[in-house]
């Protein structure tokens, strides 16, 4: 039970404020899942830091397939990318999303790490974990505890994702802190946001370049430059993953599934025994 002595006064009064945020526009959110429960959130609009403080979850993105994570462990979700959890066991965890032009503090910004980059994180495909600092997880618990009160007050928010960002920049390794947040670094990192944050509404190449407004020429080459593979191999690569999470991820059916990604149920088994081995099911018994 709630101390009545952390209970937020004047409770009606933040309410009604308009800088009371408590949808997906909130910068901070907290999670609580039991075992074997889902959460799912696609087509993450921001750059988004996930703490996990309680207990061990399964995570698949854009980076990773059924990654397994526990409590004391933080990771990065880039902008454009879909986020799957199940709950291993009991847990809690924490987001805060950003945009990227804070910085870690005011003569350090977050490009600034591109420079401490190391050559096996550029090229590698996963998912980067850094252990909470023990500092760190205490301000985490009370911005925890502060929210639970109901205070969702945008500059609360504001204060205290920069607090965060001081901290990484206190209590970790400049190479640690540029591999964690790789997948939004670089100079052609607009051109990559935009791909991200578009690529889910299109079924073609054509589609996507037509929705960025690009020449076919300019779009092939800058995609070739920036993401090391044609688009049409990466947009199916993007389909196989996301099939992938819904199968070991969800509750949907066979039939639901082969709707979604305009499949038969037939093609969708004979798809999945040709990229991934098996069929749905059998896939599902894995997860």
């Amino acid at each position: 039970m709630q101390n009545t002595a952390d209970e937020l006064k004047y409770r009606k009064e933040h309410l009604m404020c308009e800088n009371y945020i408590s949808d997906e526009r909130a910068l901070w959110g907290v999670f609580e899942l039991k075992a074997g429960k889902h959460f799912v959130r696609e087509g993450v609009k921001r750059p988004t830091l996930v703490f996990v403080l309680e207990g061990e979850i399964s995570v698949s993105t854009g980076m990773a397939i059924n990654r397994k994570v526990v409590a004391g462990k933080m990771f990065l979700i880039p902008p454009g990318d879909n986020f799957y959890v199940r709950a291993l066991a009991d847990a809690v965890f924490m987001r805060c999303s950003f945009t990227r032009d804070i910085a870690l503090c005011n003569r350090f910004s977050i490009e600034q790490l591109q420079n401490y980059v190391r050559p096996a994180v550029s090229s590698r495909s996963g998912l980067t974990l850094l252990p909470i600092h023990h500092l760190l997880a205490g301000e985490l618990a009370i911005t925890r505890n502060v929210l639970h009160t109901g205070l969702s007050c945008i500059h609360f928010q504001h204060i205290k994702t920069e607090i965060l960002f001081m901290e990484l920049r206190g209590f970790y390794a400049k190479e640690d802190l540029a591999d964690l947040f790789a997948p939004i670094l670089g100079e052609d990192n607009d051109f990559k946001s935009k791909v991200m944050q578009s690529y889910s509404q299109v079924s073609t190449v054509k589609e996507l370049i037509d929705l960025l407004n690009m020449s076919s020429t300019g779009f092939k080459r800058k995609f070739h430059d920036v993401f090391g593979v044609p688009a049409k191999q990466w947009l199916i690569q993007k389909k196989k993953e996301k099939l992938l999470r819904d199968i070991m991820m969800t509750n949907m059916t066979m039939a639901e599934l082969a709707e979604k990604y305009n499949f038969t149920v037939n093609y969708l088994t004979a798809f999945c025994k040709e990229h991934f081995g098996k069929s749905p099911t059998e896939l599902r018994l894995d997860a």
